[in-house]
């Protein structure tokens, strides 16, 4: 066999152990500095184009080509000439469906006050996302651990993927800018809180519910334009609504304009869906 032939078949073997191994282990590479990947603006021929109503879409992570889902509500009152404001309802648990949950206010106040509502996965649908926030949430046996079960890039990613959802629902809807809210649920009440720190230029007002978070190191000052809505269910059993009631006072004392609000009947995963009207009520009154 001459020495070019032999060559030739090294290189086949080696190929094709390289594609085996591919098959079996992630390839990862490190990533040189620079700007983060662009986000590709909405596509006027996608089949959902500024369609209304309920809706699951899917969009490409910047940087890795992922096809990442998120759930959004457009009201029937939209036209491309009205900007109208957005609720982020961030994802709580293992799914994108909670904040639009059948027999829930939220949806349907959104359609009569004319509030589009988007609920982005965080990246991955593991449980528990904080959306890189670094406030553990107050439970009855002590604090949790922020982003338990995640890895350091994926709990980055989450709250990338908070912020790339906004921007594409932001474009394709022509979003009043000024009216664009948060709201969270237990851990990512955490992260609504910890997003709202990070761009407060983005968002007019926060809403946590069941997520008293532990605020000793909380930047409080970052947050003072906005307003702030605390609110827990009397019959919540998972997280104590004596700590939302600190939190709130401990915004208060810190110059946030803060309400708190304690949901009669409310339980740990409803408080939030059956007070809706007063939540809707509260926006209203914010603007950046």
């Amino acid at each position: 066999m001459t020495n070019n032939r032999l060559h030739s078949r090294l290189v086949a073997l080696v190929a094709a152990v390289a594609i085996s191994a591919a098959a079996a282990v992630p390839l990862v590479f490190a990533q040189a500095p620079g700007p983060a990947p662009a986000l590709p603006p909405p596509n006027p021929a996608a089949p959902m184009f500024q369609q209304r109503g309920e809706q699951y879409r899917v969009y490409n992570f910047p940087g890795t080509g992922e096809s990442i889902p998120y759930r959004l509500f457009v009201p029937s009152r939209w036209t491309a000439g009205t900007k109208l404001p957005l609720l982020v309802s961030l994802r709580a648990g293992n799914t994108v469906d909670g904040p639009y949950r059948a027999g829930n206010d939220l949806v349907k106040q959104a359609e009569q006050r004319g509030y589009l509502v988007v609920t982005p996965m965080g990246y991955r649908g593991l449980s528990q996302p904080y959306y890189d926030s670094p406030y553990p949430i107050v439970r009855p046996n002590g604090p949790s651990t922020p982003g338990a079960g995640w890895t350091a890039q994926e709990n980055q990613r989450a709250a990338e993927d908070v912020m790339n959802v906004i921007r594409l629902v932001q474009a394709e809807y022509n979003t009043e800018p000024a009216r664009t809210y948060i709201h969270g649920q237990n851990p990512s009440a955490s992260g609504a809180l910890h997003l709202a720190a990070q761009y407060p230029d983005t968002f007019a007002a926060v809403v946590v519910s069941s997520g008293p978070i532990v605020y000793d190191t909380y930047p409080f000052s970052r947050i003072k334009g906005m307003g702030l809505l605390v609110i827990h269910g009397d019959q919540d059993t998972s997280n104590p609504i004596a700590a939302s009631q600190k939190l709130a006072d401990a915004a208060r004392a810190a110059g946030v304009a803060t309400e708190y609000a304690t949901v009669v009947g409310g339980t740990h995963l409803e408080a939030y869906l059956t007070y809706a009207p007063q939540i809707f009520a509260f926006l209203d009154k914010y603007r950046k």
